[in-house]
């Protein structure tokens, strides 16, 4: 195993996943706040926009696999990062609200386009070390939130006009340099040339129809409802709740730092206890996390919930997509990843919608991390029922040498 690849590989994994994933997705909800001021929009029109990403990315995923195995997944890769760098470009310059919308989608399409086939040609590089690459190319999102949480409000607070323009055009500008370093450094993996020679790939309906499949599939469709609103609203339910926006931006800052280390360390663990053990426990701590809110909504409370929830969500994050990986032999990967990740997508594209619904017309923003919460709920149960077959495909993958 090539230890320099493998570092090489998870921190351009990381420096891609902060931008398609925590730049071009997760810091919305911290720039919320400035630009729903900016457009002078509703929480509606801003849970619509929230919407507008997962639907560009929900209406794409699938194809994703697809493209990366016509193209190869490095081209497939830079393709989306250059979708997401020209959404960030126009919503930067953006003269409204339904041009963001419409960039918004091109946000969400250019994800689509980038991610799967990233992880998927991490995994197929680095077969026996899945979960500690996953985990370390999604310690991204925590870096990307924690700069966001420093850099947003403090740009915003020296341009209070401009400020969240200013924000989206500095991510334009690492989504293209990131662009370059991938089309400089990152290849495509060998293994999979072999493994198409020495494998029969499972017919897509068949993994469609894997039970097994379905129930880890169904279980990230409910951790992306849960997610995605948390991600959207938290920033806004402090500040809601009295809490300032400087000591709500450290406070972001604080579960993007936690979250840096909480993905490698979940996958590393897992990768040794087995996934659906960890996978049971993050379920219930991430579920615990999210009640805190609903009862105290006070800065007690939401640093509570920001500790617990940056501890655990990232790497239940990267236990979903291990376990996903799990069910599957080597060469059925990108299928069945594509295809967790559409649920995963869905449950993102209708997640801010029932907020927002929720936030305006039924009770506020203790009614959507309610709604969160027994979305979680039901991602523990679920996870309960995960089947363990992680010793089945070291197993075939230990055979296979890159």
């Amino acid at each position: 195993m090539d230890t320099k690849r493998i570092w090489m590989y998870s921190i351009i994994g990381m420096l891609t996943t902060i931008v398609v994933l925590a730049f071009a997705r997760l810091s919305f909800g911290v720039i919320l706040p400035f630009m729903r001021e900016g457009l002078v929009i509703t929480y509606k029109e801003a849970g619509i926009l929230g919407t507008a990403i997962s639907f560009g990315y929900v209406s794409m995923v699938v194809f994703s696999g697809v493209a990366a195995s016509k193209w190869g997944s490095k081209r497939t890769i830079i393709f989306g990062t250059i979708l997401v760098s020209m959404g960030f470009i126009g919503i930067a310059m953006t003269p409204g609200y339904w041009v963001a919308f419409v960039f918004m989608i091109i946000l969400g399409v250019g994800t689509a386009f980038t991610y799967t086939p990233l992880i998927s040609l991490l995994v197929a590089w680095f077969p026996l070390k899945r979960g500690l690459v996953i985990g370390l190319t999604t310690s991204g999102v925590g870096i990307g939130i924690l700069l966001s949480g420093i850099v947003i409000p403090f740009i915003s607070t020296m341009f209070p006009v401009f400020g969240w323009r200013y924000a989206w055009g500095l991510f334009a500008l690492c989504g293209i340099s990131v662009i370059f370093i991938i089309a400089f450094f990152i290849e495509n993996p060998p293994v999979i040339k072999r493994e198409a020679a020495d494998e029969k790939t499972a017919n897509a309906r068949e993994i469609y129809r894997d039970k097994a499949v379905i129930n880890v599939s169904l279980i990230y469709g409910v951790v992306g409802v849960a997610y995605i609103i948390q991600m959207v609203f938290v920033m806004s339910f402090m500040i809601e709740s009295g809490i300032s926006s400087r000591t709500a931006g450290q406070l972001m800052a604080l579960n993007g730092f936690l979250s840096i280390f909480t993905g490698p360390v979940w996958g590393h663990l897992s990768d040794k206890i087995g996934r659906k053990t960890s996978l049971n426990l993050t379920m219930a701590i991430t579920l615990i996390a999210m009640m805190i809110p609903v009862f105290y909504p006070t800065f007690i409370g939401f640093s509570a919930h920001i500790i617990l929830i940056s501890c655990t969500l990232t790497g239940l994050f990267t236990l979903v997509q291990a376990a996903t990986l799990d069910q599957v032999k080597p060469s059925d990967m990108p299928v069945a990843f594509s295809y967790a990740t559409f649920y995963f997508a869905v449950g993102q594209l209708i997640g801010p919608v029932i907020a927002g619904w929720l936030i305006e017309d039924f009770g506020g923003f203790t009614y959507a991390f309610l709604f969160s919460s027994i979305c979680l709920g039901i991602g523990f149960i679920l996870s309960l029922r995960v089947k363990n077959r992680q010793h089945e495909t070291v197993a075939v993958e230990g055979k296979v040498s890159v």
